[in-house]
C-alpha cells in the first residue's frame, strides 16, 4: 500500500544535471525542504558557493537559487529521504538506486525523471511499491558549465504539458496527487493512468532526437530544417511507433502530433508523411528553441558517456521480437557508438539518404 506524503517533505534530487538541477531549484525557490546531490565535484563547489545560475528563455526568468548542493558521498548527512528524484543518467540508475535504499524514510520512495524504461530497474534495487514515473516532455535545458543551467523555452510551455507523472500500475494515489502538487510549482503537470504508454512514447521521442543529434552535431531545429534529417527524424520515431503499437501499447502524442502518425508515415503513407514534415518544419522555423539540443547531442559535444544503449537498446530489442525492421534506429545507435569510441566524428553525411526510398537496400543495413 503506497504512503502518503508528509506535509513537507525532506526531497533529494541525485543528479543535480539540467534536469534535476532545474527542478531541485524550482522547488527550493518556491519553500520546499530540497538538497541536489551529485557526483561532479566542480559542480558542486560551484553551486555551493555562488547558488545555480539558471539563465531562462526570457529575461524575468534568469535566477540564481542558493539550493542546498551535497557530493554523493554525504548523502547520509540527509537523514530519512521522503521523496528522493532520480535525474542521473539511465546506465547509473542500478548504483544510485542502491545509494538510496537504505536512505529512504519508511514510506519514502523514488521518483524516476529519467530517459528511458527505468522504473524496472529502480523496483528491483528498492521494492515494487516505492517507484513513481516523471516524463519531462518539453523542458529544454541544459547544463551550460559548473553551476549554470540554460533554460530554452519559457514556463507554461503551451499545448502540452511539460510533466508528466504516473503509478506504474496505473493507480491515481495520494502520494500521486501531493507529488503532482510539488511538480506543479516547477511547470505545468498532469497525472497519467498510463505510464507504460508515456514511457514508451518519450523513448520514441529520444529516438527520434537524441541519437541524431549525437552523430549529426546539429540542433534539433537544425535537423528539421533540413529534409533528409526531417525525414530520417519521422522515420526513427514511426519505427518506435509501430513496435509500441504492435506490443498492444496506449501512445501518446510526440512533440503535440499524434504518435500514429509517425507510424503511418514509416508504413509509407506519403500524404500522412508531409503532414508530420510540415508540423516539424513549423516547429523548426518559428525559433521558439532555437539551437536547443538535446541530452545526447550535449554529451557528445562535452566528451560525456551518452544513453545510447539505454535508448536505442529496447527499440532493437523490441523490434526482434515484434517482426519490424528498427533499421533507422540501428544505423542511428551505431553511428553514435562509433562517434563515442573515437573511430568517427559527428557528420550529417551519416544520413544522406532519403529513409523513405526502398529500405531493403544495402545502404540501410
Amino acid at each position: 500500500m503506497t504512503a502518503t506524503v508528509p506535509p513537507r517533505p525532506r526531497i533529494a534530487v541525485m543528479g543535480a544535471g539540467a534536469v534535476g538541477g532545474y527542478i531541485g531549484a524550482r522547488l527550493f525557490a518556491e519553500g520546499e525542504d530540497v538538497t541536489l546531490v551529485d557526483g561532479w565535484a566542480e559542480h558542486v563547489a560551484a553551486v555551493a558557493r555562488s547558488g545555480l545560475a539558471i539563465t531562462g528563455a526570457r529575461p524575468e526568468e534568469d535566477e540564481t537559487v542558493r539550493v542546498p548542493i551535497l557530493s554523493e558521498d554525504r548523502l547520509a548527512d540527509l537523514g530519512p529521504i521522503d521523496v528522493a528524484i532520480v535525474a542521473v543518467k539511465s546506465w547509473d540508475t542500478r548504483r544510485v538506486a542502491e545509494l538510496l535504499r537504505p536512505r529512504l524514510a519508511p514510506g519514502g520512495f523514488v521518483v524516476s525523471a529519467q530517459n528511458g524504461l527505468n522504473e524496472p530497474v529502480i523496483t528491483e534495487v528498492v521494492g515494487g511499491d516505492r517507484v513513481v514515473g516523471l516524463i519531462a516532455a518539453r523542458i529544454g535545458v541544459e547544463l551550460d558549465g559548473a553551476g549554470r543551467i540554460l533554460r530554452r523555452v519559457s514556463r507554461g510551455s503551451p499545448g502540452i504539458p511539460v510533466f508528466r507523472i504516473g503509478e506504474p500500475d496505473g493507480r491515481t494515489t495520494p502520494r500521486l496527487e501531493a507529488l503532482r502538487a510539488l511538480v506543479a510549482k516547477v511547470d505545468s503537470v498532469t497525472v497519467t493512468g498510463n505510464l507504460t504508454g508515456e514511457r514508451w512514447s518519450k523513448l520514441a521521442a529520444n529516438a527520434m532526437r537524441n541519437g541524431l543529434s549525437a552523430a549529426t552535431g546539429l540542433s534539433i531545429d537544425a535537423m528539421d530544417r533540413d529534409p533528409l534529417l526531417r525525414r530520417f527524424g519521422i522515420r526513427l520515431a514511426g519505427e518506435a511507433v509501430l513496435i509500441g503499437e504492435r506490443l498492444g501499447l496506449r501512445l501518446e502524442g510526440i512533440g503535440g502530433t499524434p504518435a500514429a502518425l509517425f507510424a503511418r508515415a514509416a508504413e509509407g503513407d506519403r500524404a500522412v508523411l508531409a503532414r508530420v514534415e510540415e508540423a516539424l518544419l513549423a516547429s523548426a522555423v518559428s525559433g521558439k528553441a532555437a539551437g536547443q539540443r538535446p541530452s545526447m547531442g550535449q554529451d557528445i559535444l562535452k566528451g560525456r558517456r551518452t544513453e545510447v544503449e539505454e535508448i536505442y537498446g529496447p527499440v532493437l530489442a523490441r523490434a526482434e521480437d515484434t517482426g519490424i525492421d528498427a533499421w533507422a534506429n540501428r544505423r542511428v545507435r551505431d553511428a553514435v557508438r562509433r562517434i563515442e569510441s573515437g573511430a568517427a566524428r559527428p557528420d550529417p553525411a551519416f544520413f544522406q539518404l532519403d529513409p523513405f526510398g526502398d529500405t531493403t537496400t544495402e545502404g540501410h543495413d
